[in-house]
């Protein structure tokens, strides 16, 4: 009598925002495959940030969760057909919890944020010196999957621009060098000055000056990226610098952002979501941390990069992800961080002198 076949392990990852933590997801679907090889390891995430699934190539399925509770209801019925028998909720949350609930997998496993600690670094600033550092949120998400013997392989995270991404990045940067009259296979400078949270944004004049530093020591070609929200930022830099500037803020998607990031000599970048790609990309990064601090799990992970913040001040830091405004209405932690500072950072990683190195092939 033939017995029937065994049809793979499904397995759902579930992240649904945001930019940052969708990438920091990435070691740990990477060491599911190493644990499963033959499962299929599917990924479920906001509609905005489906895109970025593409360059992670050991998903079997990429799924986007829709906005709008009719739309949602469907989506939640589909994913229960579709029969996982494990689930990695990285989430979190009651939506997620609705996901789970409807698939209702033989295993579910659930990322816990150090929520307490967290508080107590922000409210308690006696304790900070004696609290447990937590491990960075990538290798968290990987121990939420522990019992399943899913182990950290000691790498970061990982991002690969598909073709199509670096294409359309490349003729950009071909189109702006042409432009401007910088040799084709210069590297570029790339800048992500904007933020979610306002609190963590650097103000207009610092990065203006640290893009005429740059530019005077030798980096000619400069990006600014982002959002369509950070473009009116983006303008008023540009305004106040001499020399001609690339800026895709709001213009390019999140495949050009990533293959931008990608081709770039170095970010630099405030406690964003670029600061992770540029990790996952292996372009080196400097991150300005003003509100949070890296003890939080967000720094770069296991890439070459430098931190740039303010120690000491005892008010850092005061919220979890970066207040509207200062609550001491003084924001040293940003405006005491001048543009030099930030650029001795950029130096030690690349080197001063900047000489040009041949641009990925846009071909």
């Amino acid at each position: 009598m033939n017995e029937r076949p065994t049809r793979p392990l499904r397995l759902l990852v579930i992240r649904l925002r945001s930019l940052g933590d969708v990438i920091l997801a990435t070691p740990l679907i990477r060491n599911l495959r190493a644990r499963f090889p033959e499962a299929a390891i599917d990924m479920l995430t906001g509609e905005r940030y489906l895109q970025l699934l593409e360059g992670i190539p050991q998903l079997a399925g990429r799924l986007a969760y829709p906005v709008g509770s009719r739309a949602r209801r469907a989506a939640r019925g589909s994913l229960a057909e579709a029969g996982y028998d494990i689930i990695i909720d990285l989430q979190n949350n009651l939506t997620s919890r609705l996901i789970a609930a409807a698939i209702g997998p033989a295993r579910l496993y659930r990322y816990r944020r150090p929520r307490f600690n967290r508080w107590l670094r922000i409210h308690l600033p006696r304790l900070r010196d004696r609290l447990p550092t937590p491990p960075a949120v990538a290798i968290g998400y990987i121990r939420a999957a522990a019992r399943l013997q899913v182990r950290d392989d000691g790498r970061g995270l990982e991002l690969i621009p598909t073709g199509k991404w670096r294409r359309s990045a490349g003729a950009l940067l071909e189109d702006y060098h042409r432009q401007a009259g910088i040799p084709p296979d210069t590297l570029p400078l790339i800048v992500a000055p904007g933020a979610r949270h306002k609190t963590k944004i650097w103000p207009a004049d610092r990065w203006v000056e640290l893009l005429l530093v740059a530019y005077d020591a030798g980096f000619r070609s400069q990006v600014i990226v982002g959002g369509e929200d950070d473009l009116p930022l983006a303008d008023q830099i540009t305004e106040l610098v001499s020399h001609p500037v690339l800026v895709t803020a709001g213009l390019a998607d999140l495949g050009e952002l990533v293959a931008l990031i990608s081709m770039g000599c170095a970010l630099v970048s405030s406690d964003s979501g670029p600061m992770h790609i540029a990790a996952a990309v292996g372009t080196p990064v400097v991150a300005i941390f003003g509100p949070t601090v890296p003890d939080f799990g967000f720094a770069p992970l296991r890439c070459p990069s430098e931190i740039v913040q303010v120690e000491g001040l005892t008010c850092r830091p005061c919220h979890p992800h970066g207040p509207e405004r200062c609550p001491r209405r003084h924001f040293r932690c940003m405006l005491d961080i001048d543009a030099r500072r930030v650029f001795s950072a950029l130096a030690r990683l690349t080197g001063a002198g900047v000489a040009p190195v041949q641009a990925a092939s846009t071909g």
